[in-house]
């Protein structure tokens, strides 16, 4: 009997998307057991009643659903889409398989794959930017929002939003999912944060969505540039790649997998 971790996945998902928007992908990679567990964020930062909820609120629910995987020892890889690679990212201070050996713990996280997501390069950045410098900043054209630090506000997808999300799904496709989207807290997206890439040592992997219209493929590109030994996979698809290309998708993270669980790979 093999004395392997499990492999596990979690996705950490965007603003406005809830967790049955990777119902696809989850299905395919169980179906496929390729990890175990699949598992997908239930952002508390998420729906009408998340006001006031922050960065770190859906860091400490995304460890709260791999803490009883990774007591018993399971490796995991976060994927973290659009917003969701900032909490997504960190939920690994203090979890990385390492940092949790060199604690006598089993398990911890193994990578970190961003998809068409930011992540924190410059110290006090935010999901959106860099906010606590005392500036009024921009927001992205596809938020609606309220003042900007001002507590308890939500934020909604703007119109255009629409198109940027699902620009490479068919119409009924896209009005059917643009039904189910939800607000996000403002707070949770205005979370600045001092932990970055360059802080730790792990393994990075870039999904860079060709034809997305809401992370334009240049700014994804600077991205990836910017995180230290990054892989990036493309993928010919819009912001949601993984609804639009799931066998595609499902492909790029086995690939990942094997990459991160290599015999060489430390």
């Amino acid at each position: 009997m093999s004395d392997s971790p499990k492999r596990g996945i979690i996705f950490s998902g965007g603003a406005f998307h809830p967790a049955h928007f990777f119902d696809i992908i989850k299905q395919r990679l169980q179906d496929a057991k390729i990890f175990d567990p699949v598992l997908v964020s239930a952002h508390p930062s998420l729906g009408n009643d998340s006001r006031g909820k922050t960065l770190w609120d859906d860091v400490e629910a995304l460890r709260a659903q791999m803490t009883p995987y990774v007591d018993d020892g399971t490796e995991f890889i976060v994927v973290g889409h659009s917003y969701g690679g900032f909490p997504g990212f960190a939920a690994t201070e203090g979890w990385t398989v390492e940092q949790r050996a060199a604690a006598g713990k089993k398990g911890g996280i193994r990578a970190v794959v961003f998809n068409a997501a930011p992540a924190p390069l410059v110290r006090g950045s935010t999901a959106i930017g860099v906010f606590d410098d005392g500036v009024e900043h921009e927001y992205p054209p596809f938020l609606e929002h309220g003042p900007q630090g001002e507590k308890g506000q939500l934020a909604y997808p703007a119109k255009i939003s629409k198109h940027s999300f699902y620009n490479d799904l068919d119409k009924s496709k896209a009005d059917e999912l643009w039904d189910t989207l939800v607000p996000i807290s403002q707070e949770a997206i205005e979370t600045p944060t001092n932990y970055l890439v360059t802080d730790v040592n792990l393994p990075y992997y870039y999904i860079l969505c060709e034809k997305d219209a809401t992370v334009p493929r240049e700014i994804q590109q600077a991205v990836a540039d910017a995180i230290p030994g990054c892989t990036v996979f493309n993928i010919d698809a819009g912001h949601t790649a993984f609804v639009s290309q799931p066998a595609r998708f499902v492909e790029i993270l086995e690939q990942i997998k094997e990459d991160v669980f290599a015999a060489n790979r430390k």
